[in-house]
């Protein structure tokens, strides 16, 4: 069982995700079409079960799953996580910010640094990645800016309010890549 180490990101700390984190306003921000805009996630209905399920499959193998807090306050305002291929050495991140009081001012950028560079940091990971959306510019910027290169693209994959949409691929070598031989 892989627990995610706490993180400082700036303005904000890395938890591991905890009971404490699964609360009715976390599934709440997984049914709110505005927070799940660009993500897979928009496309199914969450429920405490669910959201029950998905925390639980952290529990053994690799994968980890951090709560993103204020650190001024502890406020629970974001999840970010790395499903890791150890066999390949790849980890790759995804981030969800939830209220809408917490988008735009830069969170996403620090949680999403935070876990770039520690996962970086391992011997075992010979490379980062994540995706997203291209219409999701925000997170174009964030995974740009801290960073990543882009590592290829779909064309017109996904459709977003009906409009088909590309995915767009971004990577960043770990320590194991640049370690000398």
């Amino acid at each position: 069982m892989s627990i995610a180490p706490k993180l400082p990101a700036g303005p904000l700390v890395l938890h591991p995700f905890g009971p404490r984190h699964l609360t009715e306003t976390y599934v709440c921000w997984l049914n709110d079409p505005n927070v799940v805009r660009f993500s897979e996630q928009r496309h199914r209905q969450h429920s405490m079960d669910s959201c029950r399920a998905f925390v639980s499959s952290f529990s053994s193998g690799p994968n980890l799953l951090w709560a993103i807090e204020t650190s001024d306050d502890g406020q629970h305002i974001g999840n970010i996580t790395a499903t890791i291929d150890l066999h390949n050495k790849i980890a790759d991140i995804g981030i969800m910010i939830g209220p809408a009081h917490a988008r735009g001012k830069g969170y996403g950028r620090h949680a999403w640094a935070a876990a770039l560079n520690h996962l970086c940091a391992r011997d075992d990971l010979r490379k980062v990645t994540g995706g997203c959306l291209a219409a999701n510019t925000a997170m174009v910027q964030v995974m740009r800016a801290c960073g990543m290169s882009e590592d290829g693209f779909r064309p017109d994959h996904f459709l977003v309010e009906g409009h088909p949409t590309s995915i767009l691929y971004f990577s960043k070598p770990g320590k194991w890549a640049i370690a000398p031989v």
